[in-house]
């Protein structure tokens, strides 16, 4: 059953951990938020299509990541290795982690707490290759605002080195891309560049515009030395036929953003390095505001 949570503004739809959609092997299975409707309205959030070059990962909406690769990499075939948000894997496929293979798992026990406008989920750790990680994140409306507050704590032996960003399988009520959308972002020109794959999207003076419609993915990657400023980060998506937009802000500042966009799709990516030490733990935020 979905967790929703209301406001005077908002609504917005959690899938619960380990209910579909949020079973995936990929996506932190704490504050999936698969749907945001504004005013009753405008909506936001799509899913992961299927036509893709590699099977569909199960994405939705607001939904996060946790990249880990080391254990998994240095994991036997057979053995379990931890991947963050979503439970102990045993790896049946030789290599590093493939984020859209469908691993044995042992799902991290997640605890839930709920109110009519905020959720918190306490996700415990569950020792394994000498890694271990305490997550809490709390889900909150303020006004046309959604605040996703997170907590971890490195709860084992190993040094955690890891990545963090939310995939924003977003949209403005499932526009096709075209021109008329805009990516803004804090960014040095990025005028003349090329997406590094597919065809919709070009680099512009202020961020990432579209070239045309595409029902193939595009891809452009915005290394740390293109951004500008400090956190908080915010990058803003707009359409040229609608007032509604959305923004969001990121407590920490990003490694590197991504935007990746297909049929009416927007992915803005910002993507966030950490490094914690056995005993210590690290709080960082992201704030989504809705607009129309």
């Amino acid at each position: 059953m979905s967790i929703i949570l209301n406001n005077e503004r908002l609504s917005v739809e959690i899938a619960s951990p380990g209910e579909e959609p949020n079973t995936t092997r990929r996506f932190d299975r704490a504050g999936f938020v698969t749907q945001v409707t504004l005013d009753g309205i405008h909506k936001f959030c799509s899913r992961e299509p299927d036509n893709l070059p590699h099977k569909s990962s199960g994405g939705y909406g607001l939904c996060c990541e946790y990249r880990l690769p080391e254990p998994a990499f240095a994991c036997p075939l057979g053995g379990q290795f931890p991947k963050p948000g979503i439970g102990l894997m045993t790896k049946d496929l030789e290599g590093k982690f493939v984020f859209h293979h469908p691993y044995p798992c042992l799902p991290y026990e997640i605890e839930v707490e709920t109110a009519p406008a905020k959720a918190a989920f306490h996700t415990l750790p569950n020792l394994c290759m000498g890694y271990a990680l305490e997550q809490t994140k709390t889900v909150m409306l303020r006004e046309n605002r959604l605040v996703m507050e997170m907590s971890l704590k490195n709860a084992g032996k190993q040094r955690l080195v890891f990545e963090e960003y939310c995939h924003n399988f977003v949209t403005i009520d499932k526009m096709p891309i075209g021109p008329e959308y805009m990516v803004h972002l804090p960014v040095l020109s990025l005028e003349g560049q090329k997406p590094k794959t597919g065809c919709a999207l070009k680099g512009t003076e202020d961020g990432v515009g579209f070239v045309c419609y595409s029902n193939e993915p595009s891809l452009m990657d915005i290394e740390k030395e293109k951004l500008t400023g400090g956190a908080p980060f915010v990058w803003k998506l707009t359409h040229e036929n609608t007032p509604a937009s959305i923004s969001e802000s990121v407590s920490y500042m990003p490694a590197r953003v991504t935007v990746w966009a297909i049929d009416h799709i927007i992915s803005p990516e910002v993507i966030c390095h950490f490094e914690v030490e056995p005993g210590e733990s690290v709080s960082w935020s992201r704030t989504w505001t809705f607009a129309g």
